[in-house]
């Protein structure tokens, strides 16, 4: 239930918990590696109501890893944390917008920590946070960003202050840091970039764009799709951004389907109360496939059928995608259910 006061022009909002709507968000998936970024504006923007919105999308999303940007109080992240039976917390706690990772107990974290120390300016006072950790026997790299705001759109790069060029900097800073020391590792790339990978003139990507072979920007189609459905809503354009290295291209199955704007803003009622009560910006997430389950690896139930997509990889029944189904008694069939 929502009570909406209005005093003096500045809008109250209480609410009673649970958001039961959340329990329709679909992102996770049983075979993948799930990991979503986040800016949770000014976090906690509404104080314990922000608290207790966040931990209850947390567990609906139900990724392993949840990238977050814009940690304003630390206490309160870790307050969040304690509310949070399935996972665990790290908040760097050097600015008044901290980069912080929520991630599940069950993973194996082997280290959190800062890189590019000495390029704060660049960086804007917000250091790239990196996670190393070991999933399924694979070792995965993932770095944490909130890059410089702002800017008249013209990337001047003989202007070190200028806000474009810091971005192009900072990019440019990463890709090299990686190519030297992340060579052979998974290595995926996430937050807050503050900019635009669609256009054409003045991007500040081209470094990772033009090196095609080695990086691909997971969320590179959502720019095309329907405004609602980009990051930024208010502005309305597209700035968090998910990107991978050539050594992960193969576990995104279908890059229309496995990369997404979360619009949790849909279980809460309209943007607008979203905005007001958690956050300007949607959470973006990424399903990494892994040790995919073959198809002839069946162990059905008496009347399950199961759906596969075209590399044998069990899913959940998805719309306008080619399915493979099969019943228990091995009966095969190909399927697009069309919207």
């Amino acid at each position: 239930m929502v009570y909406i006061c209005f005093v003096k022009k500045t809008l109250i909002i209480f609410l009673v918990f649970p958001f039961f709507g959340f329990t329709q968000i679909n992102f996770s998936n049983q075979n993948s590696f799930d990991i979503v970024t986040w800016n949770v504006e000014w976090f906690p923007k509404q104080g314990i109501v922000t608290v207790d919105s966040v931990k209850e999308i947390i567990e609906v999303i139900d990724a392993e890893i949840i990238a977050l940007q814009e940690i304003n109080s630390v206490s309160e992240f870790n307050n969040l944390i304690s509310k949070l039976d399935l996972y665990n917390g790290f908040s760097t706690n050097n600015s008044n917008l901290n980069l912080a990772y929520v991630y599940k107990k069950n993973l194996n974290i082997d280290s959190i920590y800062t890189i590019l120390n000495s390029e704060n300016y660049v960086f804007a006072g917000r250091l790239p946070l990196v996670l190393e950790m070991n999933y399924q026997g694979e070792d995965y790299v993932i770095i944490n960003n909130h890059f410089k705001c702002c800017g008249d759109g013209i990337l001047d790069l003989s202007d070190s202050s200028d806000e474009e060029t810091r971005r192009y900097n900072a990019i440019s800073l990463l890709k090299n840091y990686i190519d030297v020391n992340f060579s052979n590792r998974n290595v995926v790339i996430v937050g807050d970039l503050n900019d635009l990978i669609e256009e054409n003139n003045h991007n500040v990507f081209t470094t990772i764009i033009n090196d095609s072979l080695n990086y691909l920007f997971a969320d590179k189609f959502i720019p095309f799709q329907n405004s609602d459905d980009w990051s930024y809503p208010s502005w309305p354009s597209h700035l968090d951004h998910i990107i991978i290295n050539q050594l992960l291209f193969d576990n995104l199955t279908n890059i229309y389907q496995d990369v997404q704007t979360i619009r949790v803003d849909n279980y809460i009622g309209s943007f607008q109360l979203y905005d007001n009560m958690i956050s300007d910006h949607l959470p973006v997430g990424i399903n990494l496939f892994y040790n995919p389950t073959l198809i002839n690896e069946f162990n059905f139930k008496k009347g399950e059928n199961k759906f596969y997509n075209v590399f044998g990889q069990l899913i959940k029944p998805k719309k306008n995608i080619l399915m493979i189904e099969i019943d228990d008694n091995g009966c095969v069939k190909k399927k697009v259910v069309l919207d």
